[in-house]
């Protein structure tokens, strides 16, 4: 049985930063639920909680992601830079 590498601490919080913007896309902060944002992200719920500390703080770090992809994808439309 292959046994998969171990992601380091960035690619951890990568992968429920992903997993929890599908999860709040789908069911919204009081639908959404750690325990499958976990799940998907392929860690434990106490994990989850040990880096994030609450949903809502998890929430905030999504919604901050995705305005930062939103504002990159503007400015990348006009060729514009965060500098420019």
């Amino acid at each position: 049985m292959a046994t998969q590498p171990r992601q380091t601490a960035a690619e951890r919080r990568e992968a429920i930063l992903e997993s929890a913007i599908t999860e709040f896309a789908i069911r919204g902060l009081h639908g959404a639920s750690t325990e499958e944002i976990a799940r998907r992200a392929g860690i434990s719920q106490p994990y989850l909680f040990r880096l994030y500390g609450t949903k809502m703080d998890l929430f905030l770090a999504v919604v901050e992601r995705v305005f930062r992809r939103t504002l990159e994808l503007f400015q990348l439309a006009t060729g514009r830079t965060a500098a420019g």
